[in-house]
């Protein structure tokens, strides 16, 4: 099959490697996958390099009108998307035509409409998200959700990455349950494993325990109850060591409470990917204090196929993937006590820590490779096909 994947991130987005891993694994599955960027925002020039004129000016107005001028903007982005994805199809002409969501961006239901292309529409969050989140920008008020209604009515197939989005889905627009795959995240097992060296700048030689996080330190990973929730666990355990990487918003939050325990909290900053899985390789125990309702975190099967002993809250999607006290241990969600009961605890119980690892490594062999994450979104790209070929041959007049 031949898949045109489109998307609409910026080079310095931490979801291309979603994009980058399922096309890798489509294409090991033997299927032919076009992956374009689209996005039509400038890139930034080099570190070091002044940014010609232009671009400066963007740059301040960015900085000054950027609140108000984002979603207007990306609206008005959608004549051009559409003339440069019809150009691209046109040339490319293949089966199906997936896409992954982007707020307000709406081109691909005229180029799929036009062009009699077969829609999957790859959903990893909804449109409210903007409003619980991203308080920076100024929100137009009923466009983001009047658009995404129509992508979901539209598109042929939807997949999701949880239940929860997709029961949210469902209910605020009225949709058929059989519109939608559900889909988590996955996971490259040849590089997270339970086998793999810990970085050796990370392990800690003095016996002590590991506790990590992984993740861009923004509002829906709960930098507040990541600083408090080191802040206890340390005051609680002495032989105990925080590693955490990434970087974002919250970090300087963190780092601020966590100030005066140097030596027992490390902060790596971003970190490229490939180096990822031996960081995740030192952790004894690792932590996601918050997550959205509707999320499937990519961090959460990486660290199960590393046989990481898990802590995170007990959302509807990450309870799809981790049976509490089987293969991690789940806490009600924002409930600070309960979080640092769990982490105690497996800092306190290594047997506990062997069992659960070794089941959510289990767990993600057997369902959260990459691998399986493109067979499901093949199949609904197969059958969206087949439904298109159905339609068609059915306003075709019979051959006299």
């Amino acid at each position: 099959m031949k898949i045109a994947y489109h998307h609409y991130l910026r080079p310095d987005d931490g979801a291309l490697l979603h994009v980058r891993q399922f096309a890798d694994a489509a294409r090991a599955l033997g299927h032919d996958v076009e992956v374009r960027a689209l996005n039509l925002a400038p890139p930034d020039p080099p570190p070091g390099e002044r940014a010609p004129g232009a671009l400066r000016a963007r740059g301040f107005l960015k900085r000054v009108l950027g609140r108000y001028l984002h979603e207007p903007k990306e609206l008005l982005w959608n004549p051009l998307y559409v003339r440069k994805e019809r150009r691209l199809l046109s040339r490319a002409r293949p089966d199906v035509l997936l896409v992954r969501d982007h707020l307000i961006t709406s081109s691909c239901l005229r180029v799929a409409r036009s062009l009699s292309l077969p829609l999957v529409l790859e959903m990893n969050a909804p449109a409210v998200e903007s409003r619980l989140y991203l308080d920076e920008y100024w929100h137009l008020p009923f466009v983001p959700e009047y658009l995404e209604g129509r992508k979901l009515r539209e598109a042929d197939t939807v997949t999701v990455v949880s239940s929860a989005l997709r029961d949210h889905l469902v209910e605020r627009y009225r949709l058929p349950v059989a519109k939608f795959i559900v889909n988590p995240n996955g996971v490259d097992l040849s590089l997270f494993r339970p086998d793999r060296e810990p970085d050796p700048e990370l392990r800690a030689r003095d016996g002590a325990t590991v506790v990590g996080f992984v993740g861009s330190f923004s509002p829906w990973h709960g930098g507040d109850l990541l600083a408090r929730l080191v802040v206890e666990v340390l005051k609680a355990r002495r032989d105990v060591r925080f590693v955490l990487v990434g970087d974002g918003p919250d970090r300087s939050l963190v780092e601020r409470a966590t100030d005066g325990l140097a030596g027992r909290v490390t902060f790596t900053g971003r970190l490229p990917h490939a180096r990822v899985p031996s960081m995740v390789a030192a952790f004894d125990v690792a932590v996601t204090p918050e997550a959205a309702f509707y999320q499937s975190p990519l961090k959460v099967p990486e660290w199960m196929a590393a046989g990481r002993a898990i802590v995170a809250p007990g959302y509807g999607p990450l309870r799809e993937i981790i049976a509490d006290g089987v293969e991690g241990l789940l806490f009600t969600p924002r409930d600070l006590g309960a979080l640092v009961a769990a982490v105690l605890r497996l800092v306190d119980d290594p047997a506990l820590r062997r069992r659960l690892g070794d089941a959510a490594a289990e767990r993600a062999r057997l369902s959260l490779s990459w691998e399986e994450n493109a067979r499901r979104v093949v199949r609904a790209c197969e059958e969206s096909l087949r439904r298109s070929q159905r339609r068609s041959a059915a306003n075709v007049p019979p051959a006299r």
